[in-house]
């Protein structure tokens, strides 16, 4: 029998605990306690990857998708009490001038010191200025320090994660669909890996080894995908993340025809399997899943990039959900996209389960 499942609330668990790239610690802590709902076994590797396994066939296929987030580390505090900061991950500093943020002083859901990204007053600046992004370099943070000694008492120091002060709600009605928050990107793939897990609960997969990862240090270059793909050795892996949908200022012509309520977005192009994106497209539409296509002509910028070269190659897919406002602190998706997404991957490894590709994949091999 399927566990209940509250996706919103399996999103506001995890992304209440901070990940920032290489300080993942609290959120893999309540990645692990969701895995273990489900899985036969859940282990950690060494670089920090969260590995959920089920079943014990011969041949494996592997989810992946990370758990660590953009943010910023403290770099510096001067005399004055200011902490100099430099970004984790690819920000716009735009969207990070005059953020609210927190700094992490421990390792407890409280040990952060809040602070905020000051901004001088329009009534300072001159009309050019408005005009002009502000650099990293130049922003700072305040703590409400008066000086160095007493940030130092407050826990504050070179190499503080900061991440910022947002939270997941509702956009609009509170029983709409679209939900806001930071770091859906991409931990909206973890919650669709659980609902995965979730739909295969009642009967888990047989004839293969399904590996559950949800990664780490992707942000800084899909480095928890290379570790973990390396040493599973998957004969096929599916990443997920998220992927750009159209909203003001971001056209069709330039991101395809992707849109948030639609469904996931099943990737095609070079980084990607052909055999692979038929049975997820085949089955999508046999279980009447909502879902879109999205060319990609090279590079994924996902896990799928690195998990698709490793060691001999691997047969390798991406499904991705539509997300506004991309790498910044108030992202938006659809939760249902994430329930899609996670019935789609649910399908495809019980495709994959009596299938072996074969009919494609092999032939071309050959010829």
């Amino acid at each position: 029998m399927s566990l209940s499942l509250d996706l919103f609330e399996v999103l506001k668990d995890m992304m209440e605990a901070p990940a920032v790239t290489g300080f993942e610690e609290q959120r893999r802590k309540r990645v692990i306690e969701h895995f273990k709902r489900y899985c036969d076994n859940v282990s950690v590797d060494v670089i920090g990857n969260v590995i959920g396994t089920i079943g014990g066939g011969d041949r494996s296929v592997m989810l992946a998708g990370h758990y660590d987030q953009l943010g910023f580390m403290v770099k510096h505090v001067d005399e004055k009490g200011y902490a100099h900061f430099s970004p984790v991950g690819g920000w716009d500093p735009r969207v990070a001038y005059d953020t609210r943020v927190r700094i992490w002083v421990g390792d407890g859901p409280d040990a952060y010191v809040t602070g905020v990204i000051g901004a001088k007053p329009a009534h300072l600046t001159e009309p050019k200025e408005r005009e002009e992004v502000v650099p990293f370099k130049d922003m700072l943070i305040d703590f409400a320090a008066g000086d160095g000694k007493q940030a130092e008492e407050m826990g504050v120091r070179p190499g503080c994660p900061v991440t910022p002060d947002a939270a997941l709600a509702r956009l609009g009605s509170r029983e709409g669909d679209l939900i806001v928050g930071p770091a859906f990107d991409d931990v909206c793939a973890v919650a669709a890996f659980i609902k995965t897990m979730d739909e295969l609960h009642d009967d888990p997969p047989r004839g293969l080894t399904l590996h559950v990862v949800a990664t780490v240090q992707e942000e800084i270059g899909l480095r928890g995908a290379i570790v973990s793909g390396f040493n599973l050795k998957p004969w096929c892996a599916i990443a997920s993340d998220v992927t750009h949908a159209v909203a003001p200022g971001v056209e069709a012509s330039r991101v395809g025809d992707i849109h948030l309520g639609k469904g996931p977005a099943i990737a095609v192009g070079a980084n990607f399997t052909r055999a692979l994106w038929t049975v997820m497209e085949e089955e999508a539409r046999a279980k009447g899943i909502p879902h879109q296509r999205e060319g990609v002509p090279a590079h994924s910028g996902t896990d799928a990039w690195a998990l698709q070269v490793l060691r001999g190659g691997t047969i390798s897919g991406l499904v991705s959900i539509p997300c506004r406002y991309m790498h910044s602190p108030n992202e938006v998706i659809s939760l249902s996209d994430v329930e899609n997404t996670g019935r789609l991957l649910a399908a495809a490894v019980r495709a994959l389960e009596g299938s072996d590709l074969r009919h494609t994949v092999e032939v071309y091999r050959r010829s």
